[in-house]
């Protein structure tokens, strides 16, 4: 099955969908995006990427070419045409065709693409290298991922999945995801410096009707002590941290929050598809 993609009220074939140089996101890195997931070709928490989208770019100054209904409905088209059971569809927005290659165009440029992906399994955990960071504007989802990239190369070295941020002795997030610790049974995820994840809305949502929950700064003393970490992020839903630099969580196994968690992240998720069917 060939890739359709929607660009600017189209949508092509993937070797035909194509941008000019002068885009303000290729030449200045100026633009938004944001991630979800569509199941069996129902899209999840689509509402709230919805929000997070106009959020970011109303705090960009980008407008949007689309209604949100006109939009909701490009994505539904985008899944239908791209009919895989596990799909990743991402909204891009850039500053459209710059005259000068700075001043953002009146109209912005509008991508939706949709493409198989598969979830990382729930009882393997991740392994992160500490980065002293600060994600710049954390509460948009820009196109900047220079920092993280540039440190590939570095992770690959260590044999680290991602990245976390930690700044002035406060840890923020990863460089594509949430960051909660868990200490005594309460759960703590940072409340300044990070992007909220729409997972890590629907985490607090129900986690607080079993566990103490804490949304706040936490400082990285207390990441380093944790009795469990683990991240949460469109692509991962639930995912155990095991290890960041030489320090191991739980024994370098998920932990028994964590597995629980989990578990009622899938069941919460199953009822919201279920309910917006």
């Amino acid at each position: 099955m060939q890739e359709q993609i929607y660009i600017n009220g189209e949508i092509l074939p993937a070797e035909q969908a194509k941008i000019h140089v002068s885009d303000l996101g290729l030449v200045r890195g100026y633009g938004i995006f944001d991630f979800f997931r569509a199941i069996d070709g129902k899209p999840v928490f689509i509402e709230d990427h919805l929000d997070r989208f106009e959020n970011s770019a109303r705090l960009m100054n980008l407008p949007i070419p689309s209604s949100r209904g006109q939009l909701r409905d490009i994505i539904l088209e985008i899944i239908r045409l791209n009919p895989h059971p596990l799909l990743g569809v991402k909204m891009i927005m850039t500053g459209g065709y710059s005259e000068d290659g700075y001043t953002p165009a009146e109209k912005s440029n509008l991508i939706v693409t949709g493409k198989p992906f598969s979830f990382k399994p729930a009882d393997v955990g991740m392994k992160l290298m500490s980065l002293e960071y600060r994600r710049e504007i954390p509460e948009i989802k820009t196109l900047n991922y220079i920092v993280p990239i540039r440190a590939l190369q570095q992770m690959k070295a260590v044999g680290a999945d991602d990245v976390l941020y930690h700044q002035n002795g406060k840890i923020s997030e990863s460089s594509r995801s949430n960051i909660f610790i868990v200490k005594d049974e309460k759960i703590i995820t940072p409340l300044d410096g990070a992007l909220f994840g729409v997972t890590r809305k629907h985490i607090l949502s129900f986690a607080k009707n079993h566990f103490e929950v804490e949304e706040r700064d936490v400082t990285t003393q207390e990441f380093w002590e944790a009795d469990e970490v683990f991240t949460t992020g469109s692509t991962k839903r639930v995912v155990a941290i095991t290890q960041t630099d030489n320090q191991v969580f739980s024994n370098g196994k998920v932990g028994k929050i964590t597995q629980k968690l989990q578990e009622l992240f899938l069941a919460h998720e199953k009822a919201t598809e279920k309910n917006n069917a």
